[in-house]
């Protein structure tokens, strides 16, 4: 797991060089909202990678629970 956070940690890092050369208007705005992705899946991948196999457990209890009080609505 811990290749994977510093691959995009790397990417992170391009994309802040990227963002910083571009001007404003729609490109910098995609490229802010890809960063912003990049960052949550830091932020998920470093919570993953420090859970014990309790706190696995418990959390998957806990989304069986949240998807079966608010099921997923599919768009067609």
């Amino acid at each position: 797991m811990e290749f994977a956070i510093n691959k995009l940690k790397d990417d992170e890092v391009v994309l802040i060089k990227k963002i910083k050369s571009l001007k404003d208007g729609k490109p910098k705005w995609k490229c802010s909202e890809e960063l912003n992705e990049i960052r949550s899946a830091i932020k998920l991948l470093e919570r993953y990678n420090e859970m014990t196999s309790q706190q696995m457990e418990d959390e998957d209890e806990y989304l069986m629970e949240l998807f079966e009080q608010s099921p997923p609505k599919a768009k067609a």
